[in-house]
């Protein structure tokens, strides 16, 4: 009987979220899979906040694109961020690492260094893990970084995937685009060297010189969320790891529970609004491509997107840029009467948007 190959991410975690359906029945369990954390009943009448991401050379990040203390700063990012898509603080890591055969010791120290420094930003404690050898048949390459993040939430303070509703409004923090952009200039980076080096201007290398920082190392939004989970503004929020377009229809269909059918719900974005960075738009115009798409599918940004009632959004969006300075954006709405995901231009013509980010397992 011949094999049926991984169907696309998606459709995995569905697959998986059917397995394991029993499981959120357990006692103590809150919210099993399906978020961006697991969600337990903690000590102190607090819910722990556990997840876990592993990162893997040459798919996550390349030793050729960035230093491995870069590397080290992105695994633990990265992780932080799905505690603050939760509105929760990060408590505790573990760390498993896989290292190729040629790996040195100093090589490790780098990579330990920025994981460590972020831990240190963030009041992270460092607590164990694993260490094991990676795929010995390659010498060179086949670095892999698993972390487990611990954090914790106030029940009332809590944020899932779930709850997003018919007229909220569609928020994001900061600006997206970055690292899409960023990692097409690595990729090309002979080329993008010659060109920069060819007579473009100082403040387009500024913005090409951005873009590939926030691809090595992402922002951290904990701040923001922390404000949004206090004053309970949100009706459900994600980090967007895998593109705006994917993440947001994770939240029109978190199928957590069975609490909501797939396309129950759809979003209105309103391009104008979309907050593309500069960084983005310059890179789209010199590569040919468009700054939208960068921004709607490019993933690894990191922001937070979230959901909220208009009265609460526009509260949300004020004291986040005044107690931050981080620019918070209102990028459309949820609807019942649009399934899908479609895009509202000035004219008011409607065109759906059917493209999506990152996917592991597309072929």
């Amino acid at each position: 009987m011949p094999s049926s190959k991984i169907p696309a991410e998606f459709q995995l975690i569905e697959r998986i979220q059917a397995m394991l359906a029993s499981a959120a029945a357990e006692k103590g369990v809150i919210l099993g899979i399906g978020d961006d954390c697991a969600v337990l009943e903690g000590a102190e009448g607090k819910y722990l906040l556990v997840t876990t991401d592993m990162l893997i050379e040459d798919v996550h990040f390349s030793r050729a694109f960035s230093s491995l203390h870069e590397i080290g700063q992105k695994a633990m990012i990265v992780n932080i961020s799905d505690i603050a898509a939760m509105g929760g603080e990060p408590r505790f890591a573990f760390i498993s690492l896989a290292f190729p055969s040629s790996f040195s010791l100093e090589e490790f120290d780098q990579l330990w260094e920025g994981m460590i420094e972020v831990a240190r930003r963030y009041s992270l404690l460092v607590l164990g893990g694993d260490t094991n050898a990676s795929f010995p048949q390659l010498n060179d390459h086949g670095l892999v970084i698993n972390i487990t993040l611990i954090g914790e939430v106030q029940p009332s303070e809590l944020i899932s995937r779930q709850g997003a509703g018919e007229g909220d409004l569609i928020l994001l923090t900061g600006q997206i685009g970055d690292s899409a952009a960023g990692l097409d200039l690595l990729t090309m980076s002979g080329r993008f060297s010659a060109q920069a080096a060819s007579g473009s201007k100082p403040e387009d290398i500024c913005c090409y010189q951005q873009a590939v920082h926030r691809h090595r190392v992402p922002v951290v939004r904990l701040s923001e969320s922390r404000i949004i989970s206090r004053h309970h503004l949100a009706t459900a929020m994600i980090d967007v790891s895998d593109g705006v377009a994917t993440d947001l229809r994770h939240l029109l269909c978190p199928r957590l529970g069975g609490q909501r059918e797939m396309g129950e719900l759809g979003a209105i974005l309103w391009p104008e609004k979309i907050p593309v960075s500069e960084a983005a738009a310059k890179v789209a115009r010199m590569l040919g491509k468009e700054p939208l798409t960068y921004a709607l599918c490019g993933g690894e940004d990191y922001e937070l997107l979230f959901t909220a009632a208009p009265d609460q959004a526009y509260k949300a969006k004020e004291l986040i840029e005044r107690q931050t300075l981080t620019s918070v954006s209102i990028i459309g709405e949820i609807t019942e009467k649009v399934k899908g995901i479609h895009l509202i231009y000035g004219q008011g013509q409607i065109a759906p948007f059917l493209a999506a980010g990152f996917d592991h397992f597309k072929r």
